[in-house]
């Protein structure tokens, strides 16, 4: 268990540096009393489970394999149709499709294309965690990544549509978490809610930014943020 900290400590909040979580980070960046560290999304579970982070917005799979931790009510990732930055990108037809190349970025996405695959798609294809994309059938992207990515001559499957079709259900991919025993819980999701109301407030600024580092326009980035993520998780 990490040792606690003082109150008056600054909270560290860890998340992915990605469009999709911009608005949950943006009121977090003016505080004196939160320090915002950026890291992989497959990472962030390792910095809040040793105590380098007192929150992170961790991947759906590894927050409920992880009993110790505990979510931010009401606050995450998700996606009730299309979200453009979960793909899978083959690169041939999909009946030809074998081999899948994981994104060494994510742990849900790649759990979530073997299931689209198997269970909706009807494809025997394997994702391997380690497999060079360029020597795969078809890959996983994710994140801006997969927002400014080019087609690779094959179908584009949307990872968070095909949920939708399949169960009927939106999909969430990541959520605020920490530990069960943090003694700041209640300071810390006071702080996440107002940092969202931030977020919301300031939609033009960070589509603005996040353009201008992507090389697309900003309408797009704006429309990305407010019709295809959600960040309000309810039951």
């Amino acid at each position: 268990m990490p040792e606690s900290k003082p109150n008056d400590t600054p909270l560290v909040f860890a998340a992915a540096a990605y469009l999709n979580s911009a608005p949950l980070v943006e009121g977090l960046l003016v505080r004196d009393d939160v320090r915002v560290v950026n890291a992989p999304p497959a990472r962030l579970g390792q910095l809040v489970m040793s105590g380098e982070a007192d929150v992170g917005l961790l991947p759906i799979v590894d927050f409920l394999f992880t009993p110790e931790l505990t979510m931010i009510d009401g606050l995450g990732v998700g996606a009730d149709g299309p979200v453009g930055s979960v793909l899978l990108q083959c690169h041939k037809p999909l009946a030809d499709v074998r081999s899948v190349a994981a994104d060494p970025n994510s742990h849900t996405s790649n759990i979530l294309a073997q299931l689209i695959l198997r269970t909706h798609l009807g494809s025997d294809a394997i994702v391997h965690p380690s497999m060079d994309p360029t020597q795969a059938d078809a890959e996983i992207i994710i994140g801006d990544r997969a927002l400014a990515s080019a087609p690779h001559g094959g179908p584009v499957f949307d990872l968070a549509e095909q949920w939708q079709q399949m169960t009927g259900l939106p999909f969430v991919f990541a959520v605020w978490t920490l530990r069960r025993d943090s003694p700041r819980r209640q300071e810390i999701s006071k702080i996440a809610h107002a940092s969202l109301d931030a977020g919301k407030a300031a939609l033009d600024a960070i589509a603005e930014r996040y353009a201008t580092q992507l090389e697309l326009p900003a309408a797009t980035c704006r429309r990305y943020l407010e019709q295809h993520i959600l960040y309000r998780i309810d039951d």
